[in-house]
């Protein structure tokens, strides 16, 4: 085993690591917003470490701009759907969700 391998070998560790910690919290925790907290780090935490491994055995070739992509767009889009989700359950649970220009949105 060379350096190469040991360093893609530990980026895919944090990798697991934070989707284990990540799922962990989701299941310890008890409210709904809580919950949502601990999917950052196996949304954004995750994908970047594992593209990295990737990249570092395949360098840029096609397999790591893929896995490099892959990852942008996980982390890029993580954010958004984090908050149309909690969006979303707020306007189920009832409470009124004001637009930016002052319009309500939600069950009235």
């Amino acid at each position: 085993m060379d350096l190469i391998d040991l360093v893609s070998g530990a980026l895919v560790v944090v990798g697991l690591a934070a989707i284990v910690v990540s799922c962990i919290g989701i299941v310890t925790m008890r409210g709904f917003y809580a919950r949502l907290h601990y999917v950052g780090p196996a949304a954004v935490l995750a994908p970047v470490a594992m593209a990295f491994a990737i990249v570092m055995q395949e360098q840029l070739s096609a397999r790591g701009i893929k896995s490099c992509l892959v990852a942008l767009v996980i982390v890029a889009t993580s954010p958004i759907i984090t908050h149309a989700t909690a969006r979303a359950a707020r306007i189920r649970q009832g409470e009124v969700w004001t637009s930016a220009e002052g319009q309500r949105v939600g069950q009235e």
